[in-house]
């Protein structure tokens, strides 16, 4: 067999960019992955819980008894600051001390303790607090105590839990591989015109895709699930993911050229961590929450959470995501200025063409 073929493929760059992919990414993800997660489980201690007691002061000894056993970081608390704290994902799981509860376990009557968790907490937060639920309830008074769980925002359609991320990290795969295309497309351009009239074009077709996807996603989705919050939270919230993950993709042709892309792909393991879906963010080392927290698809997953889940505020993530779009687009500004124009092609009209 001939090899001729194969030769001239490795004499185009392509190919090897593509080997380079191959080869790359997994090591990326196995890297990232196995550091990020490393001995993840046994931080436990980062997630947060609250105790309420309001069985008086008779029960502050048990208050104080379940604060040290158990494998989070707890404290007393009132029940409304409890409360605002769970729907918010501050806290895995806040347990209530109810009235009365003292003097039905001296008396060995039946009686239960109160564990309330958010759903929109990621399955290893839930399965862990349902776990140190049911041990605090059988080292306290063995049978008489039940546990007695209560999990807020429930979501009847497993799909709709699918929801977060694919508008908040989906999106990011899609603008990732438009922007592989339109770097090659503004390359080819940038032959014909300056470099910022095809810079500022291309924004504007940016902005009418973003405006698209925006409006057609949310549409489906809001009208397909049964989402805590109203259309225009999720539109709001769907356009500024977008165009943070448009702005941040961008930014990275920008500066490292054709090696954005591998860069993107880069940040895809760092953004699937710290998105809290699988497990909490508290449960990473400070460096990967910290990197999280600049990127765009794990705060965009963070907010539908609350979103599709409780239709709380995301104000939080919001700051976040602003500030990833700003600057990641003067990044791409300063990027371009300090950029040679192109030579510029002129295409000579010939006479029959300038005629008509």
């Amino acid at each position: 067999m001939r090899l001729q073929p194969l030769r001239e493929m490795f004499k185009i760059p392509n190919t090897k960019v593509g080997i380079a992919f191959a080869i790359i990414v997994p090591l990326l993800f196995s890297i990232i992955w196995l550091t990020g997660y490393h001995d993840a489980t046994d931080h436990l201690d980062r997630l947060q819980a609250a105790v309420v007691n309001e069985d008086g002061t008779q029960a502050d000894a048990l208050a104080d008894q379940m604060i040290d056993g158990l494998p989070f970081d707890a404290k007393l608390a009132s029940y409304a600051d409890a409360k605002e704290q769970l729907d918010q994902n501050n806290i895995a799981m806040l347990i209530v001390i109810p009235e009365a509860f003292t003097e039905n376990l001296a008396k060995q009557s039946d009686t239960s303790l109160k564990f309330y968790m958010n759903s929109s907490n990621s399955q290893v937060a839930l399965s862990a607090a349902e776990s140190a639920a049911r041990q605090m309830t059988a080292s306290i008074a063995g049978s008489n105590v039940q546990a007695e769980i209560v999990k807020e925002n429930p979501i009847g359609n497993f799909a709709t839990s699918m929801v977060p991320m694919i508008l908040g990290f989906i999106v990011f795969i899609a603008f990732m591989t438009m922007n592989i295309q339109m770097n090659i497309v503004t390359q080819i351009v940038n032959r014909k015109f300056g470099k910022w009239q095809v810079f500022w074009n291309k924004q504007l077709l940016l902005l009418i895709i973003g405006l698209v996807v925006t409006t057609i996603t949310v549409t489906i989705h809001y009208f397909a699930n049964d989402t805590a919050a109203s259309y225009m939270q999720l539109w709001g919230y769907e356009l500024l993911v977008v165009f943070a993950c448009i702005s941040f993709t961008q930014m990275s042709f920008a500066i490292f050229g054709n090696a954005g892309a591998l860069f993107n792909v880069a940040m895809i393991p760092f953004q699937l961590m710290a998105a809290g879906n699988i497990i909490p963010a508290d449960l990473l080392s400070p460096v990967f929450r910290v990197i999280g927290a600049a990127l765009p698809a794990s705060n965009g997953v963070q907010g539908f959470s609350q979103l599709i889940y409780a239709g709380h505020s995301v104000s939080s993530t919001i700051l976040h995501l602003g500030l990833i779009l700003v600057i990641t687009f003067l990044l791409s500004c300063l990027a371009l200025m300090w950029k040679k124009q192109q030579p510029i092609q002129y295409v000579k009209k010939d006479d029959t063409a300038a005629a008509v």
